[in-house]
């Protein structure tokens, strides 16, 4: 059961029985020490909405300063909105197709936007110009990542392939294979060296870029829609139609644990910066925040109107955007 009936803001924890957060991120010397529970619970709300796509957002994210939100959408169309204004400054036009992905580089420069043309498009965030477009997918584009150093971009494409672009050339330098079905979904660890995909094949792969450790391969029960690393590359988050969250471990590829996030598909999760929180959003039409520590429901967005397809924190941590079926954006803060 998903929920106790006489209060939805009390889920069953997941099985992380023995597992403090120490355990599960490895990490608790050189974190700060995690809030209570109580500390997170209370006080998210809908802080303002975003309108003038005319389809559905497929893709949110954040800036990596906290002052610029990018969409993607079924109009073909990129957007850049400036916070706190709720200003949008540019529609960036010019994709053949719906846009799935946006992903800015860590220095806020650019912004990668790709979908159903099955091209990248690589876009100056200040002028908002358009400064390259990346060819070499030969079906859509489902979705790009920066390397945490900037020099790199990763897509993953329904080709069944994921390219590694060099941030100044306009060929790929690598193609990593081995997926059977589409890949819908990557992200990579902030030292470099491993590159997470998920697909369609019900298959997630652990690609060791940098060649140290062993390439794994975890399967899934259902086609992966989304996945995520913690700030400290430890722990992974997949997610999927069947409205569970996986957690594994990065570096031996051991699943640690699941849980029912959601009664419908999860289209998306996303870590907080601080990695004390993880965000799912899904076709329930909701976004779920969860405590890590405790395994324990934070509270419930609810608003949209249709699926929830993406959602992205700010680095302050209390504040977070949504892009959903009717081609809003919601932005909630606590």
């Amino acid at each position: 059961m998903l929920s106790d009936q006489t209060n939805p803001n009390l889920v069953p924890a997941p099985n992380l029985t023995g597992l403090s957060t120490s355990a599960l991120l490895e990490s608790a010397s050189t974190l700060p020490p995690l809030p209570t529970y109580s500390m997170l619970s209370g006080g998210w709300h809908c802080q303002q909405t975003l309108q003038g796509h005319t389809s559905w957002v497929r893709s949110v994210a954040f800036s990596p300063d906290g002052r610029h939100i990018a969409s993607g959408s079924g109009d073909k169309r990129a957007a850049l909105w400036s916070l706190p204004r709720s200003k949008r400054l540019a529609f960036l036009e010019g994709h053949a197709g719906w846009v799935r992905c946006v992903a800015f580089s860590p220095d806020g420069r650019w912004l990668a936007s790709a979908g159903n043309d099955n091209t990248i498009r690589l876009w100056d965030v200040y002028s908002q110009q358009l400064v390259s477009t990346l060819q070499g997918h030969h079906d859509w584009v489902r979705a790009v990542t920066f390397s945490a150093d900037g020099k790199y971009l990763f897509s993953g494409s329904q080709d069944q392939t994921i390219r590694v672009w060099q941030l100044g050339q306009t060929s790929p330098i690598r193609v990593l294979t081995g997926h059977e079905h589409w890949v819908r979904a990557i992200a990579v660890t902030s030292d470099g060296n491993t590159l997470i995909s998920g697909g369609q094949d019900r298959q997630v792969h652990l690609h060791r870029l940098q060649r140290r450790g062993t390439h794994h391969v975890l399967n899934h029960p259902t086609e992966i829609h989304s996945v995520a690393t913690s700030p400290n590359n430890w722990l992974l988050a997949t997610a999927g139609a069947n409205g569970y969250v996986r957690f594994w471990k990065v570096n031996s590829g051991r699943l640690i644990t699941e849980f029912q996030a959601h009664s419908a598909a999860v289209n998306c999760v996303s870590f907080s910066p601080d990695a004390k929180l993880l965000a799912t959003a899904s076709s329930d039409k909701t976004v779920r925040i969860w405590h890590i520590d405790s395994g324990r429901l934070v509270s419930i967005l609810q608003g949209h109107s249709g699926w929830v397809w993406s959602a992205s924190f700010a680095p302050d941590n209390r504040t977070l955007v949504s892009g959903g079926w009717n081609g809003e954006i919601k932005v909630w803060s606590r």
